[in-house]
């Protein structure tokens, strides 16, 4: 229909400028906006309650991330120490230090005072299927806490926002950004995430701000825009160096672009925008550890903290290959992408799973057939398999890995799930978010609520 034609049926699909009455074209554009700030809400509000009920340090790694944080706010730079003896620093001082220093100068604005380490005593319910990591939870380190912790419920929900505008820049479905944002909003795993303290938060609202940006690169390729894409590429390496398989997303980005020799090009804007953003971590590594991604010092680390998953404190390795890469990382990936929560304790049974990761590949079915443009299938395929494949490349470096270690391109997976249900009607397209949100609800009960902390 022209643009004429659009001019002649609606003028009563706008607002009456004489009666100043609400017409229904705007209407309908309003209950998705009122959607998206309930489900903001909502996802805020389990946040906080997560955040609040939850003892301190009852999260996977999280003395680890404070410490990082609490050395920063001291004045000092935290850093890798293998030649003394455990505890000389934290056991995520392997880290990249950008989500560190926001959360630092977070804690310098609001005037709150440096924390000592906590290094608490493991409770002897671990060992016979407790929830309780730790013994005797102070109520003093739990408001200190809290004042890392909430600011990472608001990085989630921004990652939320960005999943919503993400996708409205494709789709003229007014509902679908809705759907997409409540995916991500919605995953129990995510929820529990962006509650506590942890550099996987920034890393998620990252990558929505690079789904984002590469879906406008893709919509009208330009060096600018492919300048962005890589400068976010170089944020999120100085957070986490397991981002780096981005670069495969960004040699993709580059595709949508004829000709080879002008591919080449954009490829040197992305990535050489990523190096340059990146550039002072890198070299900060090479002179404190003899290399710019730290490996050997990070293995000899982790190692003695026993934190690669090794047995009985030795060397990880895989034994075999092909079994990892088929089963056991697959495998892995199916158990903790959906929930997860504690110290990786609590988490769905196989079945729950199975039936999940069932309905959502069926949801990304629904492409099949669709007349979505192919410029953005691709760039939000290429995003989403870079950020799966580092799951991949990390179980090769640790037995400790997990799903959350592809949640950077979160927002481009939930995305194409939102994309496929288009073909279904409204109501339909919100029952698997409605499952997520359900499923989250009976965890909090479940695994905080109803827990006896000491």
């Amino acid at each position: 229909m022209g643009t004429v034609e659009r001019m002649v049926l609606i003028p009563s699909a706008v607002r009456d400028t004489q009666s100043g009455a609400v017409t229904p074209e705007r209407t309908r554009n309003l209950w998705p906006r009122v959607a998206l700030a309930t489900v903001l809400i909502v996802f805020v509000l389990l946040g906080v309650v997560i955040a609040v009920k939850t003892p301190a340090y009852e999260s996977s790694d999280e003395p680890g991330h404070v410490e990082n944080v609490e050395t920063l706010v001291s004045g000092h730079w935290y850093g890798m120490r293998s030649n003394c003896q455990n505890p000389c620093s934290g056991n995520e001082a392997q880290q990249g230090p950008l989500y560190y220093l926001v959360m630092a100068g977070w804690q310098k604005v609001a005037g709150v005072s440096v924390h000592a380490p906590f290094r608490g005593q493991l409770s002897l319910g671990i060992f016979f299927g407790g929830k309780e990591w730790f013994q005797h939870h102070s109520a003093s380190d739990l408001r200190f806490l809290l004042w890392l912790r909430l600011p990472n419920v608001i990085l989630g929900a921004l990652t939320v926002l960005f999943a919503y505008f993400s996708i409205r820049l494709i789709t003229a479905h007014l509902w679908t950004p809705v759907v997409a944002a409540s995916l991500v909003a919605f995953l129990p795993r995510f929820v529990f995430l962006s509650s506590f303290v942890t550099n996987d938060n920034l890393v998620a609202l990252l990558g929505s701000v690079l789904v984002f940006l590469s879906l406008r690169y893709a919509k009208v390729p330009s060096p600018w825009r492919m300048a962005w894409v890589g400068a976010v590429f170089g944020l999120l390496i100085t957070t986490k160096l397991s981002t780096l398989t981005l670069g495969l997303a960004i040699l993709a980005l580059a595709c949508l672009i004829p000709g080879w020799v002008r591919r080449a090009q954009f490829a040197v804007i992305g990535l050489g925008s990523a190096l340059v953003v990146s550039s002072w971590y890198l070299i900060q590594n090479t002179v404190r550890y003899g290399d710019p991604l730290a490996n050997t010092a990070t293995i000899r680390y982790l190692t003695k903290l026993n934190g690669l998953g090794g047995a009985l404190g030795g060397a990880y390795r895989v034994g075999d290959p092909l079994r990892h890469i088929f089963v056991s990382v697959p495998n892995r990936i199916l158990e903790s992408f959906w929930y997860q929560s504690g110290w990786n304790r609590s988490h769905w049974s196989w079945e729950v799973n199975v039936v999940i990761t069932v309905a959502f590949v069926c949801a990304l079915i629904g492409l099949v057939g669709r007349h979505i443009e192919r410029r953005t299938l691709f760039s939000l395929g290429a995003l989403s398999i870079a950020a799966l494949l580092s799951v991949w490349v990390v179980s090769f470096q640790t037995g400790t890995y997990q799903a959350r270690y592809g949640y950077f391109g979160l927002v481009a997976i939930c995305g194409l799930a939102a994309l496929g249900l288009e073909r279904w009607r409204l109501p339909v397209r919100f029952l698997l978010p409605l499952v997520g949100l359900i499923g989250t609800v009976v965890t909090i009960q479940h695994d905080v609520l109803a827990v006896h902390w000491t």
